[in-house]
């Protein structure tokens, strides 16, 4: 009986082994908060550079909000305002729309900073770009710490841009995160 216990639990060993193992030579890419914070002060830095002060900093979502908050804090602690969408299936296709509605004055409209946490498509960020377009933005510059390559909107300042597409972001605390903008048949 012992030496069935043994076997066994040499057999885990054995197992739990090698999958640390395979963990460390093969990591999932994992981008790290310092990482966010350099994107953040780099990003801060080439608006200065190209001299575009935003009025006005708008994080889309989850990640959005937290590199919206990290380059406001780097330019100063401009005026930010996070918003988030909610997705509609139709057909396997993605609608985007906003949760709410929201009110701005039009002296904050001068210069926008749209703000995502990654950029894979586009949809979202052009959806808020046309948003406050039709608010009345006079110019309006988009920053994304992730930029996926092939994404076919222009974003002109960029963390990271990169064709992985298995990157976690520091607010992704498991390997399971689901994304809620995934099809249901994607997110299985």
């Amino acid at each position: 009986m012992i030496d069935i216990i043994g076997l066994i639990l040499g057999f885990i060993g054995t197992i739990a082994s090698l999958w640390y193992f395979w963990e460390k030579m093969f990591p999932m890419r994992r981008l790290s908060w310092r990482f966010t914070e350099k994107a953040a002060k780099r990003i801060a830095r080439e608006l200065t550079a190209d001299n575009f002060s935003p009025t006005i900093i708008v994080g889309i979502g989850r990640g959005g909000a937290i590199m919206s908050a990290l380059i406001s804090g780097c330019l100063g602690h401009r005026p930010l305002i996070i918003i988030d969408r909610k997705y509609t299936w139709s057909e396997g296709d993605r609608l985007d729309d906003m949760i709410f509605s929201v009110a701005i004055p039009q002296n904050f409209l001068e210069n926008v900073l749209i703000v995502a946490g990654e950029v894979h498509s586009g949809k979202t960020m052009q959806f808020y770009h046309e948003y406050f377009k039709k608010l009345g933005a006079k110019d309006i510059q988009r920053a994304t710490l992730y930029y996926e390559k092939g994404a076919p909107l222009k974003v002109e300042y960029k963390g990271l841009e990169s064709t992985k597409k298995n990157i976690l972001m520091p607010w992704m605390f498991e390997k399971q995160y689901i994304r809620a903008d995934r099809s249901p048949k994607l997110r299985i």
